[in-house]
């Protein structure tokens, strides 16, 4: 079934430019606008394009858009401010009596024309659809387009032309409404051919009924149309200002007095289905006298309509009769009445802010027109805003801070993880040994030991016989040079006894045998063990696991607080309520805003607060039970034994360890002075041999001249040693007299060393060999440096075996 539906006109409008008043307005402001310009000429465009549109998706954006911007341009713009002027001259033509115009310089009266508009293309849009079939796009846009009107008559109380009364839009809200009904009717009885519907469509029509018998109430100036039954009062003394279309109220008494027709035709169907024949019969009649009473001829459009249904109720009544009168013998209802039918209404209102495409619209409308455009006072109400996020965010921190304190304390006071970790570490050497967990720094140092033993050993054992042969050679040196080359053997040896004297020879033996040896592991083993592994049972190892379990809980809840806190402070730090403001503003007193809006916008934090909360408390009931099963652990015996037990060797470690780094670094210079010393001693035996080869070959040259004594030759005096080393000057107090006095048998080293007389450069010319081995005795004003073993003869030198190497 098809019906014939009204379409509520356009209002049309005059031109209007937005350019100049706005640039001049934002320029007055921020002293420039060419950040604006793009904003400014598009939405002058847009204003001119409305002006042509049609009933079709692009239209509608269209519209929705420019209201869009224009509700934008009101919260951020102070409008009497720009058209201070009145150059904002806003000229609409009545939708019903278009010849009719109206001129007013406030946005509302620009706002509500738009509106209107955008409600009669949706009617228009609604009825293209429904004659495409598309049923359900057809009552959407019929729903929208009542939101719409109903918007306007509670938003706007004021209406300067008869179109924008209150009594009209109301009328075409109603009228969207009804019409919306109607179709879902029509569609629920052409698509329920095996009338399985009957009672369900009766409420619907009798609704429908309703709704436009509202509508026609509200028409005032009409012709007169007899009402059959009409028990509806009407109580409306404010009727439809606006000139409608005389056709209009023609059919909308049709339509009333069609549907009323249909709900007693259908309700008569279902008793029929119930075999309720004498009934069915009394509302066949009733739904045949409303068809009689109407008067087709002014609605043409729907005559196929009423004929078609004039002749179901008759065949059907006939049908009925018939039957009853040979068959069922029921009797007929005579009080038949339009009370004793339900209703059931599916039209329903879309408010204004639910229609789809303009939230879309009003999406990028407000992040892309004028985006940078905030009023001062919205500033201001943002500025205590954030204030009062700030606050929430303190108060979080200071609740997560305190939280993380108290968990640290509680844990630090039961010396956990650390104390857990450390039974856990002695269990498991009870069972694998001691050796692990000495720092690899140690098991070094000790290789490097151990695998220079030998060596020591070997150099002390050479050093040793070096000493022998030198004293030996010494002995075979007859002149005042060997009591020098006696101290120096003398005081190299005290030195000796110095170097041995750094370690401990005990301990170096067992450091010998290497990191891997039992003595060495001897060093870290904990004797006479009182815990055994027969005390130890699996309750310890469920208790350890259970409070490892609760730490990594724990750990875990730190980190989601942590992540929590830094989600909250950037959704604090990136809310932005400006729009809403802006949009509550002119609504609203600022005082209003802060007890309302504020408290509302800030519950989109609520989540977070809860889950901090939920965090906190699940972590205090973690500690408790960590409290509860350390407790119980630390009471086991086994465990108390093992604790013990672990720190006497943690002392015996840390002893150990001790010992062994004192120890390396007197080894370091123990080996060191070894091998030095070896050098030394190996360079000294070359010197003392060369001296002792030289006094054998001066022996022979005095017995030469004493044999030639006769020739009357001049007196030989042997030459002396003249120092070739840096650092071995002749003291210039000693003279050639006190040679005579050194001969004298060696009973310890000299505490001044003797001087050698000068020699004559024509002797040193003659014998050249002689000057090559340097003389054995101190320089006590030489260099500290020089590292000789003369300088410090009581004190260890490290350095005293580099006299040769220098």
């Amino acid at each position: 079934m098809k019906t014939s539906l009204l379409t509520i006109p356009n209002k049309k409008t005059e031109e209007v430019s937005w350019v100049k008043p706005l640039n001049n307005y934002l320029l007055s402001i921020y002293g420039n606008t060419s950040a604006y310009q793009s904003d400014i000429n598009a939405f002058d465009k847009l204003r001119q394009d409305i002006r042509g549109v049609h009933p079709d998706n692009t239209g509608l954006r269209l519209y929705f858009k420019y209201y869009s911007q224009l509700e934008v341009l009101d919260v951020k713009i102070q409008f009497a401010t720009l058209n201070r002027s009145k150059k904002l001259d806003f000229v609409w033509h009545d939708a019903f009596s278009p010849e009719i115009t109206h001129r007013q310089n406030a946005l509302p009266f620009e706002k509500a024309n738009v509106l209107f508009n955008i409600g009669a293309l949706l009617t228009k849009f609604a009825i293209s659809k429904y004659n495409e079939g598309s049923v359900k796009d057809t009552i959407v846009m019929f729903q929208q387009a009542a939101g719409i009107y109903e918007y306007l008559n509670e938003n706007f109380l004021h209406a300067p032309s008869d179109d924008l009364s209150q009594s009209t839009i109301k009328f075409l809200s109603k009228l969207s409404l009804a019409q919306a009904q109607e179709v879902f009717t029509l569609n629920a009885i052409t698509n329920d051919l095996n009338q399985s519907k009957n009672s369900l469509i009766s409420k619907l029509c009798k609704s429908a009924s309703l709704q436009f018998e509202e509508c026609y109430n509200m028409i005032g100036e009409k012709e007169s149309f007899e009402v059959v039954e009409d028990d509806v009062s009407n109580d409306e003394t404010n009727y439809v200002t606006a000139e409608l279309d005389p056709s209009w109220a023609s059919i909308i008494n049709f339509k009333i007095q069609y549907y009323k027709s249909l709900a007693f035709y259908f309700h008569a169907l279902q008793l029929e289905a119930g075999r309720k024949y004498g009934d069915a019969i009394g509302f066949l009649n009733q739904s045949s006298l409303v068809l009689e009473n109407i008067d087709p001829g002014h609605v043409y459009d729907l005559l196929d309509n009423y004929n078609y249904q004039k002749d179901a109720v008759k065949i059907k009544t006939d049908e009925l009769v018939k039957d009853n009168d040979l068959i069922y013998h029921d009797l007929v209802k005579k009080d038949v009445n339009w009370n004793q039918l339900t209703q059931m209404q599916v039209s329903k209102i879309v408010p204004l802010n639910d229609i789809p495409m303009l939230k879309e619209v009003n999406q990028q409308g407000y992040q892309n027109f004028l985006s940078d455009v905030v009023p001062i006072n919205i500033h201001e109400l943002s500025s205590f805003y954030s204030e009062e996020k700030s606050q929430l965010l303190r108060n979080e921190i200071d609740f997560y801070e305190v939280s993380k304190e108290e968990t640290e304390s509680f844990l630090e006071s039961l010396k956990l993880p650390k104390a857990l970790h450390q039974i856990k570490q002695a269990l498991k050497s009870e069972e694998e040994g001691d050796e692990e967990g000495i720092p690899l720094e140690i098991i070094s140092k000790v290789r490097e030991i151990s695998n220079s033993y030998e060596r020591d050993q070997q150099l002390e054992e050479e050093n040793g016989k070096l000493r022998q042969r030198i004293y030996e050679t010494i002995s075979n040196i007859d002149s005042e040079e060997a009591v020098n080359l006696k101290r120096a053997l003398y005081e190299a040896s005290n030195s000796d006894k110095k170097i041995a004297s750094l370690i401990d020879k005990s301990f170096y033996s067992t450091l010998s045998k290497g990191p891997g040896s039992n003595q060495f592991r001897q060093l870290f083993t904990v004797s006479n063990s009182e815990v055994s592994l027969i005390d130890q049972d699996d309750s310890q190892d469920e208790q350890i696991r259970t409070l490892e379990t609760f730490l990594y809980d724990l750990g875990t809840i730190k980190g989601n607080k942590a992540s929590l806190i830094e989600k909250l402070k950037k959704d604090i730090h990136s809310d932005d309520i400006s729009n809403i403001l802006m949009l509550n503003a002119k609504q609203m007193s600022n005082n209003e805003i802060k007890s309302v809006i504020f408290p509302a916008e800030l519950k989109k934090f609520q989540p977070f607060i809860d889950k901090l909360d939920n965090l906190i408390n699940r972590e205090k009931s973690i500690l408790s039970d960590v409290k509860a099963e350390w407790s119980r652990l630390l009471s086991d015996p086994a465990i108390k034994k093992l604790q013990s037990r672990t720190q006497e060797k943690a002392q015996l470690w840390s002893d150990n360890i001790e010992k062994i780094e004192q120890f390396y670094k007197k080894w370091t210079q123990y080996h060191a002075g070894l091998e030095k010393g070896n050098s030394w001693y190996t360079k000294f035996l070359q010197h003392c041999e060369g001296l002792a080869s030289f006094n054998l070959n001066a022996l022979s040259l005095d017995d030469a001249r004493r044999q030639s004594s006769s020739t009357q030759l001049p007196p030989y005096n042997p030459p002396l040693l003249q120092p070739q080393f840096s650092g071995f000057t002749q003291p210039a107090h000693t003279s050639t007299s006190s040679l005579s006095s050194t001969h004298q048998p060696y009973a310890r080293p000299p505490q001044l060393p003797p001087k050698n007389p000068s020699i004559d450069a024509k002797h040193s010319s003659q014998e050249p060999s002689q000057s090559k081995l340097p003389p054995w005795h101190t320089n006590k004003s030489s260099d500290s440096k020089s590292g000789l073993i003369y300088d410090q003869p009581s004190t260890y030198d490290p350095n005293m075996y580099d006299f040769f190497s220098k």
